[in-house]
C-alpha cells in the first residue's frame, strides 16, 4: 500500500472531507493516511480553498511547494480551487491530478504518475451526488459533517458555484455516525456543513437542526456536540432553546453576520437581520458564559465611513466573544466583483485592523469573566514536548493546561485562572 500525505487548506468541512478521503482511499488498497509524519510520500493529496483570493493563492502555493519537494509523487490537487479554477492547478509543475468537489470521493480513476496532468472536474454542480455523513476520525474533537451545497447565492460568494445546492445528510446516517464516534471514544462532536442551519428543509425533517440536535443528545454515552456556523436568518427559537437548555450542547454559537448596515446587507444578497441581534443578546442574558462569535466583512462595495462606523457601534454594543474579520474579496465570476464604488485596499486594510482591535477587546474582556469557573476541557492533541498545550473549553475558551497532566481527547475539569500575559490557565480539579 502506498504511504500517502494530506494537507487541509480552508474550513472545517474540508478537514472533515479530508478524513473520509482518507478513509476511502485506506479501504481500496490504494493509500495509507500517513499525515503529516511521511517523509517520502507515494501519494500526495491536498484539499484545497477558494473561498478568498487570498486562500486560492496559498491553495496555489502550498500545491506547488508540495511538488517541489516530493518530485516523484503522485499529487493530486482536490477541492473547491480545482472546481472553480482547474487549469491553474494544472498548470504548476508536477500536478499529476485536478480532482472537482465531487470527484474527491471516487478512486477508479487514477494509478500511477501520468504524462501530462489529468483533470476530473464536472461544472455542473447541478449534477453533484446525494451526500453521505463523515466523520473526522483520528481526531480528538472530531468532525461530522451533516450538510453540503448552499441556495443563498450571496454576492460575494462562489460556494454555490463549487459545491452546489443544499443537500442534508439522512437523519440515520448522521445517528448512525455519531453513534460510531462515540462508541469510539469521542467526547465531542463538531457538526459541519457548509451551512448546516438549513440542513432538513430539503428532506423534510420538519425540526430541523434543532431536532436534529435533540435527536444527537439522545444517543446514550457522555459527550458534547459542538454547532459550527449558522446563518442569521436560521436562528430560531428552537434552536436557542437548544442552546441554552440542552446540556450536551456547547455554549457557542458562531454566526457569520459579515454585515449590520441594511443597504450593505441587502447588497451582499443576504436576507435582512430582522431581530437577530436582539436573540444575540437574548442568548448572553440566559446565560452570560455562552460564547457568541461573529464573522465580519468590511470594505464591501460601497462601505461608506458612515457604514462602517455604524457596522463599529452595532458590534460594540453585542456581547460578542470573538471576531473573525475579513476583507472583501474581490472574487473573480460573483455579482459583487463588477459593483461600482469598490474600496480601496489601505481603506480596507485601515478598516479591518479596527475590527480586529474591537475583537481582541471583545475577547479580552470576556476571558476575564471566567477566571474562577470551573469548565469542562478537552484537549487537542498530547504536546509532550511542551510543558503547556492549549484544551478546548465548552464555551470555546482556549485554555492552557500541563501537558504531563493530560491525554488529548479525553475531558478534564479544570478551575480557570489568568497567567501573567492574561492568558486562561486551567488548573485540574
Amino acid at each position: 500500500m502506498r504511504r500517502a500525505y494530506f494537507t487541509t487548506l480552508g474550513c472545517k468541512l474540508n478537514q472533515a472531507e479530508t478524513s473520509q478521503i482518507a478513509k476511502l482511499m485506506a479501504a481500496e488498497g490504494i493509500a495509507i493516511d500517513g499525515g503529516k509524519d511521511v517523509d517520502s510520500p507515494e501519494v500526495i493529496f491536498v484539499n484545497t480553498c477558494a473561498v478568498t483570493r487570498k486562500a486560492a493563492a496559498k491553495s496555489r502555493h502550498t500545491v506547488s511547494k508540495l511538488t517541489r519537494q516530493h518530485p516523484d509523487a503522485i499529487v493530486i490537487a482536490a477541492g473547491c480551487l480545482a472546481q472553480a479554477d482547474p487549469q491553474s492547478l494544472a498548470k504548476i509543475s508536477g500536478v499529476d491530478y485536478v480532482i472537482g468537489t465531487d470527484e474527491r470521493f471516487s478512486f477508479d480513476w487514477w494509478i500511477s504518475k501520468p504524462n501530462a496532468p489529468i483533470i476530473k472536474v464536472d461544472g455542473d454542480t447541478s449534477r453533484l451526488k446525494p451526500i453521505s455523513a463523515n466523520t473526522g476520525s483520528g481526531r480528538s474533537r472530531p468532525f461530522l459533517k451533516i450538510q453540503d451545497g448552499c441556495d443563498q447565492n450571496c454576492t460575494y460568494c462562489i460556494i454555490p458555484s463549487l459545491r452546489g445546492r443544499n443537500r442534508s445528510v439522512e437523519l440515520e446516517s448522521v445517528l448512525t455516525s455519531a453513534r460510531q464516534l462515540v462508541s469510539g471514544g469521542a467526547h465531542e462532536i463538531v457538526l459541519t456543513g457548509v451551512r448546516i442551519g438549513s440542513w432538513g428543509l430539503d428532506i423534510g425533517y420538519g425540526s430541523g437542526l434543532a431536532g436534529l440536535l435533540k435527536d444527537i443528545s439522545e444517543l446514550p454515552g457522555s459527550f458534547r456536540i459542538r454547532l459550527g456556523s449558522i446563518e442569521p436568518w436560521e436562528l430560531s427559537v428552537e434552536l436557542m432553546e437548544q442552546l441554552i437548555n440542552n446540556a450536551k450542547v456547547c455554549p457557542h454559537l458562531h454566526i457569520p453576520l459579515q454585515h449590520t448596515v441594511p443597504r450593505i446587507v441587502e447588497a451582499m444578497g443576504r436576507p435582512p437581520l430582522a431581530d437577530t441581534l436582539d436573540r444575540l443578546k437574548s442568548i448572553r442574558e440566559q446565560n452570560p458564559h455562552v460564547a457568541l462569535g461573529l464573522d465580519i466583512i468590511t470594505g464591501f462595495p460601497g462601505e461608506t465611513n458612515a457604514d462602517f462606523n455604524d457596522l463599529v457601534d452595532v458590534i460594540e454594543d453585542l456581547p460578542v466573544t470573538y471576531l473573525h474579520v475579513f476583507s472583501f474579496s474581490k472574487r473573480p465570476g460573483t455579482i459583487a466583483a463588477q459593483m461600482p464604488d469598490q474600496i480601496l485596499d489601505r481603506i480596507t486594510k485601515d478598516r479591518v485592523k479596527t475590527l480586529l482591535e474591537v475583537g481582541s477587546r471583545k475577547k479580552r474582556q470576556f476571558i476575564e469573566t471566567q477566571a474562577g469557573r470551573i469548565l469542562t476541557v478537552i484537549p487537542d492533541r498530547p504536546g509532550k514536548e511542551q510543558k503547556w498545550v492549549r484544551a478546548v473549553s465548552e464555551n470555546y475558551i482556549k485554555v492552557l493546561v500541563r501537558s504531563d497532566e493530560i491525554d488529548a481527547g479525553k475531558p478534564y475539569r479544570v478551575r480557570i485562572a489568568l497567567n501573567e500575559a492574561h492568558e486562561p490557565v486551567g488548573i485540574r480539579i
